[in-house]
């Protein structure tokens, strides 16, 4: 009866360990295709691997279990800072772009549980220059082009590794992710938290920059500690300065000395048209962002005014109906 149970007991840990691991066993060899198409060996310094395995599911189920496949197929690795993951939504596919730095080749490879898509791109900054490129993309690359061509020469440049998963979260690298760093390394260095004190984000407007901030200062709005805060385009006339980037709150134990300090982005310095050739002339200003970031105020703000900051005039609820 013993031998019976443990047989049984057996059988079930196989069967589970094998539907764990049904999904990620169907990309081996495709990744070994990968290599060999790019002419790539495992371990290849030259090679980064971009995926969104970790955020979305294949048949319902999570895919962290791809990472470990990718690793070991390829070398590449998140300490090694050449395996980089791009946020997208659970319900999405399955994607993981093989890029080689040597000759600016990447192998795209698509799952979504039923269906494989691999395909090789010339990602070369020639290549992707030309309008052609992006009016018609085939399969497996399709809307996922501005994020795969933006990280991989993020990745090639050497762009910070913090920065790239500011991008990882964002969805892709662009010149306004980059401000964002530019302006959170400002904070940093100008505004360094003293004991008890914290920050607070005001996204006014809000665009790219701002899930940088979220990031690299840890402010999100779950904390309480990230505002968002859209301008209509009258809203931005009434300013009396250009390029506003946001307000930052600093707060101690006494809420009632919090000093908010308003900042505008000198987009004027930035001389390339090139969305990716932009994002790229910003990173020589991660040393010195004073160059780049201004500061128009500063200002001891009460907490009544705080809260007028900080909350929006109507109620949104009130729109739809849903307020006595």
């Amino acid at each position: 009866m013993n031998k019976m149970w443990r047989s049984l007991l057996l059988s079930i840990v196989l069967v589970f360990a094998y539907v764990a691991t049904l999904n990620a066993v169907d990309i081996r060899n495709d990744l070994r295709q990968g290599l060999n198409s790019l002419n790539a060996k495992k371990g290849d310094p030259t090679l980064c691997i971009l995926t969104d395995a970790t955020y979305v599911r294949v048949n319902g189920k999570t895919t962290e279990s791809y990472v470990d496949i990718i690793q070991e197929k390829t070398g590449c690795s998140v300490g090694g800072a050449n395996l980089l993951f791009f946020h997208r939504p659970m319900d999405y596919p399955l994607k993981i772009a093989m890029f080689r730095r040597a000759t600016e080749e990447c192998v795209i490879i698509s799952y979504d549980g039923k269906e494989k898509q691999r395909k090789k791109y010339n990602l070369g900054l020639k290549a992707v220059a030309k309008p052609e490129f992006w009016i018609e993309l085939s399969p497996p690359l399709g809307p996922d082009t501005f994020t795969i061509v933006s990280l991989s020469h993020a990745w090639a440049a050497g762009v910070p590794h913090d920065l790239l998963k500011s991008a990882e979260f964002h969805g892709h690298f662009c010149p306004a992710i980059a401000a964002g760093h530019v302006i959170a390394q400002y904070v940093t260095n100008k505004y360094p938290l003293k004991k008890a004190e914290s920050y607070t984000w005001i996204a006014s407007p809000p665009w790219c920059k701002d899930d940088a901030i979220q990031v690299l200062l840890h402010l999100t709005p779950g904390r309480k500690r990230f505002y968002a805060m859209p301008m209509t385009a009258s809203q931005k006339e009434e300013l009396t300065f250009e390029n506003p980037a946001g307000i930052l709150l600093i707060s101690g134990q006494d809420k009632t000395k919090t000093k908010a300090v308003v900042f505008s982005f000198d987009w004027e310095k930035l001389r390339q048209e090139d969305k990716l050739k932009m994002a790229l002339e910003i990173i020589p200003y991660l040393d010195r962002p004073e160059e780049l970031v201004k500061v128009v105020k500063e200002a001891q703000v009460p907490p009544d005014i705080i809260e007028k900051l900080t909350t929006a005039e109507t109620n949104p609820y009130k729109w739809l109906r849903l307020t006595k």
